[in-house]
């Protein structure tokens, strides 16, 4: 976002906190299907309206929380139950870096800020938006707050009012968590080493789930599509120039 000569740098920290915040609207009506899936959950798990809305503001990370409630109406132990959502949580440092580079010079209360903010979706979001226009920690900022917003008000709208709900659209409701990742995946896919990349993580993904214990094909699926991606991009590098790579319109 350019400076406008009439501009101060608080006119425009608001206005990326603001572009931020609107621009994930789409996806924290996502975030809120799911997360009224989530209540549910926790109130079948017999949970207390606290302990759930209480995950969700504290913790919020959706998907370790759904694995962690599944586990506990399981009889899981608290151990298990911590290792498993580590495991899960572990992208984050991944995500995180991807980020690093953008908001080095930002101050290191703004960087913590936005690490208790980081998301699947406010990552998808941000990264996206670094790639084309200048990187703003505000604008990160104003995406996570909108997720995390969406997603403690469907917590204990789910919580409460999640019994009302016919099963038929409970079972609409599980896949909204799948849609959301497929649609902020989508607009990523630029070149030949993304779409690389996707293809070997869900592969991984697929196999891995069904041939590996707890949640570690989840971190194994990110490094060696990762690895692919790298690759492909290296090798495109250095047999074609520039004009001839395959870059996805």
């Amino acid at each position: 976002m350019q400076k406008l000569p009439h501009q101060n740098d608080s006119d425009i920290r608001l206005k990326s906190f603001i572009k931020g915040f609107m621009v994930a609207l789409p996806l924290g009506v996502s975030v809120f299907i799911y997360g009224i899936v989530f209540g549910v959950l926790s109130q079948k798990a017999g949970l207390s309206s606290f302990e759930t809305l209480g995950m969700s503001c504290l913790i919020f990370a959706g998907a370790s929380q759904i694995t962690a409630v599944q586990m506990i109406s399981q009889g899981g132990t608290l151990f298990t139950i911590i290792i498993t959502v580590f495991i899960i949580n572990l992208r984050h440092f991944l995500m995180a870096a991807s980020l690093t580079p953008y908001l080095k010079k930002e101050p290191t209360g703004l960087k913590l800020t936005g690490a208790y903010f980081l998301t699947d979706e406010s990552f998808a979001i941000t990264y996206s938006h670094f790639q084309a226009n200048k990187p703003s920690a505000f604008f990160f900022l104003g995406s996570g707050l909108n997720i995390y917003l969406f997603w403690c008000a469907a917590t204990i709208t789910g919580f409460l009012f999640g019994h009302l709900l016919p099963d038929q659209l409970k079972y609409v409701l599980d896949f909204a968590f799948a849609a959301a990742f497929i649609g902020m995946l989508i607009p990523l896919i630029q070149d030949f080493p993304t779409i690389t990349a996707v293809f070997v993580s869900a592969a991984i993904s697929i196999w891995g789930y069904r041939n590996l214990p707890g949640k570690w094909y989840i971190i194994i699926a990110v490094l060696i599509a990762s690895l692919f991606g790298y690759l492909v991009d290296q090798l495109q590098e250095y047999l074609l120039p520039p004009k001839e790579r395959s870059d996805i319109p």
